[in-house]
């Protein structure tokens, strides 16, 4: 029997936000099995694999992988390729790239290069793209991608920290005494959150799950608090005024760590301030007092009343508070939401009764209001007193693997001394630069990492820009929807073919992953691909390493935890041990937000933000959805709310040509519906049905399920263009991005951050997160009607 090798492997499944790594088994240059990691320290870190990962293994091998390059020979989209040969689809793309150049101007190329495509986030190949790109000039939209960026502007306007609580290991969750998953279902999708809810509740902890649909988190829980479309931030609002007003709230932390004895000028709304410093009423004197910026507070400040003082009517901001959630009341929660009086009392008692308490969203808010109800949950943990507890907190976000390790990545994604020349488009931008041509038009298109044309809706707006291009390039190890647009597509290593470096495993910890077993067909990394297209075109010069090499580089930090370690970190050890450890702090269980210091202006916590006072935001504030239908804003033309959302066979397109798990999803798209609006609409279960809106269709099979909230149709994310019947579903969703889904707060954001950066600067992509768009992929509004199943036939 032939002896057994192993390698670790960046699981292609980790777009689930686990960032897992596979120790991959390899036997006669084949891979056999996948098990879990084990790592050096187990203290902070526990190694998980789930079936997304047993099942990976098979992908290298899957008929349906791209193997060999590809040129488009008939109309774009129509399917008609040509196999030929690396040197000539290098050699045909670097002459139409100067040509383009030349006739256009560098910035006319776009790179899409989304850094959660590929594992590992922040690979070698994904930042030679970002080098390529600032070498040549070429334009980058994938900054203001529109897409997870309520929890950053959440964090930006509380904190001025943008990601202190989206990223935290789920180990803190085991010591809670009550848990609310709110938006979330990581018993299906985040395999380590759900290890540390079962621990939690081994140890006694309550644990609600508040959502849209009755999904396996909700089954789980001990009690399921069902929530009308896009109202989250209305009950969480709802829930603050009644802690407020039954005195269910830690005064002695919301006077201490937040603005809440800061005056407010009711007239301008600012805070009041005595020259650089911020006034605050004195209870026992009667007075106000001015402190420093996060300075000391009087032994008695006030925290409710009106005062006048030089003919101006002070209030502290904890009163305007009060003021602001008047309106949030038990009987419109139950107007609004859905959700009784009694349940929501019964949820603000126990949440405030807690010892250790813990708010735990995950991305799961996909409507246009998602950052303000990001917001209000900061709001709650101010009111609790948990943020920056040890064992209790407010998590916007699942990043649960990954600590923030800095690493040299500049050192690869830019050249040393050079000054970086891309530029930058907002995504609710592009649309109008495409069909304008304006500032400058984009003429070429280069996808490194992603699938736009099927995960960044409405696949219509891509076929039109693609169509307007003279060139399109897709690297890929499937054909995808945006690949079956394309002129040129070439084949990517997989995971197991690559080597890179792995710089957020499991909790601080830094692994070398090799290939496991030699590309399949001509597959080719990265650097092989983007050397060869920048030799072409006269950019050798900047792209003259091996993988090794750049890897080397990206060793090259001045980061603590790792400049501290004995021996130091180098290729050379990484070859030796493969799993390395870094220095981090002696904490049971890192969580950013522990002792959390704010950087805001202030000194404290803010839930009355002064920058966005000008859009009337200053407090986290629920408004309705943008489209989908609600209370006080019906849609009689779209009458129902068409969402997807992710399943746990598939991880955003990646497994879908995986036969397993086609399989276990049904082996085709389907639809999900309330079996009281199919009574209503004459529909039963297995029927055909035309789901439509004024941006797309799809037809597809229904099938009727209670766990579906009424008034909602559900689609699982995922499933290819190419698998639906007529149309698909990403046809109907608003693209992310697009103008409509821009509000005013958006526009603050990037205000700021094109202050601080500059227009073109690295920076700023990094600073704005993806500001500039929110995510609508649930806030959409849909009409269906039943399909003559005899007819189509």
């Amino acid at each position: 029997m032939a002896t057994e090798t192993f390698a670790y492997t960046p699981c292609p499944g980790w777009g689930d936000h686990d960032y897992c790594v596979l120790k991959t088994i390899v036997q006669d240059g084949k891979i056999v099995r996948a098990e879990k990691t084990v790592y050096p320290n187990e203290d902070l870190a526990v190694g998980h694999i789930c079936q997304k990962g047993l099942e990976s293994i098979k992908q290298p091998y899957n008929e349906n992988r791209l193997l060999y390059p590809l040129k488009r020979v008939g109309a774009r989209g129509e399917g008609k390729w040509d196999r030929i040969s690396w040197d000539q689809a290098l050699d045909e793309i670097a002459e139409k790239l100067l040509k383009i150049r030349e006739e256009y101007g560098a910035e006319s190329l776009m790179f899409w290069n989304f850094i959660a495509g590929v594992p590992p986030m922040f690979g070698v190949g994904q930042l030679l793209a970002s080098r390529f790109m600032s070498v040549w000039g070429a334009t980058d939209t994938c900054q203001s991608y529109g897409l997870d960026n309520g929890p950053m502007f959440a964090g930006l306007y509380t904190f001025n920290n943008q990601f202190g609580g989206i990223s935290i290991n789920p180990r803190n969750l085991e010591g809670a005494d009550l848990i609310i998953v709110w938006g979330a279902n990581p018993v299906e999708n985040q395999m380590r959150v759900a290890k540390s809810l079962v621990e939690a509740r081994e140890n006694d902890c309550f644990i609600y799950d508040i959502g849209l649909v009755f999904d396996a988190t909700a089954g789980f829980a001990d009690k399921f608090i069902p929530v009308k479309p896009g109202t989250d931030g209305f009950l969480a609002l709802a829930m603050a005024r009644y802690m407020i007003e039954n005195n269910l709230y830690k005064k002695d932390y919301v006077t201490e760590k937040t603005v809440a004895a800061y005056l407010v000028d009711t007239e301008t709304k600012l805070f009041a301030r005595d020259g650089e410093n911020y006034l605050i009423w004195d209870d026992a004197a009667r007075n106000t007092v001015s402190i420093e910026s996060g300075g000391a507070l009087p032994a008695s400040p006030g925290l409710f009343g009106s005062f006048t003082v030089d003919g101006k009517e002070l209030k502290p901001a904890m009163q305007v508070l009060v003021d602001h959630l008047d309106s949030y009341t038990l009987t419109e929660t139950e107007r609004i939401c859905g959700i009784d009086s009694a349940t929501v009392i019964a949820l603000c008692e126990a949440y405030a009764q807690a010892k250790k308490p813990y708010i735990m969203g995950a991305l799961g808010l996909r409507y246009q209001n998602q950052g303000e109800s990001y917001r209000a949950f900061y709001l709650l943990g101010m009111l609790t007193g948990s943020i920056g507890v040890e064992g209790a907190g407010v998590l916007t976000s699942l990043g649960c693997s990954s600590a923030p390790v800095v690493f040299n990545n500049a050192g690869i994604g830019r050249v040393e001394g050079m000054e970086q020349k891309t530029k930058f488009v907002r995504q609710k931008d592009f649309d109008k630069q495409i069909e304008t041509g304006k500032p400058y038009p984009i003429k070429a298109f280069i996808k490194t990492s992603g699938n736009p044309a099927h995960n960044c809706p409405n696949r219509d707006r891509w076929v039109k820009a693609f169509n307007s291009m003279d060139l399109v390039v897709d690297i890929d190890i499937w054909m995808t929807d945006t690949g079956e647009l394309a002129d040129y597509v070439l084949p990517d290593c997989m995971p197991f073919e690559r080597t890179e470096i792995v710089d957020m495993a499991a909790w601080g910890h830094v692994v070398l992953c090799e290939p496991a077993i030699e590309p399949q067909g001509e597959a080719r990394d990265m650097n092989y691909i983007l050397s060869g297209i920048a030799a072409r075109v006269g950019l050798g010069e900047y792209f003259d390493k091996t993988t090794e090499e750049w890897l080397e580089v990206k060793l090259q930090t001045d980061f603590p935890p790792i400049t501290s370690l004995d021996p130091p970190l180098t290729m050379e050890r990484l070859k030796k041990e493969k799993l390395v450890a870094v220095n981090w702090p002696a904490t049971p269980h890192f969580d950013p937000m522990l002792n959390l210091e704010p950087i805001t202006l202030t000194g404290r916590m803010e839930f009355y933000a002064e920058r966005l006072i000008s859009v009337g935001m200053e407090m986290p504030t629920y408004f309705p959805p943008l489209e989908s239908p609600s209370v006080d804003k019906p849609n009689d033309e779209y009458p129902y709310q068409f969402f997807t959302g992710r399943q746990r066979f598939f991880m955003q397109s990646m497994f879908t040509d995986d036969e397993l798990m086609v399989e276990l999803s049904g082996q085709e798209p389907s639809a999900r519906m309330n079996p009281i609006d199919a009574k209503r609409e004459g529909i039963v279960d297995g029927d055909k049905i035309e789901v439509y809106n004024n941006r797309g269709r799809v037809v597809i099979k229904v099938h009727l399920e209670e766990s579906v909230p009424p008034g909602t149709i559900h689609v699982w994310f995922g499933w290819r263009q190419r698998q639906f019947e007529e149309g698909t579903y990403a046809e109907l969703l608003i693209p992310l991005g697009h103008e409509c889904t821009t509000n005013a707060t958006g526009e603050i954001w990037y205000k700021e951050a094109k202050e601080t950066y500059g227009e073109d600067d690295m920076g700023i992509a990094f600073a704005t997160g993806y500001a500039g768009g929110w995510d609508t992929i649930w806030d959409c509004g849909c009409a269906l009607r039943k399909v003559d199943n005899e007819k189509e036939a």
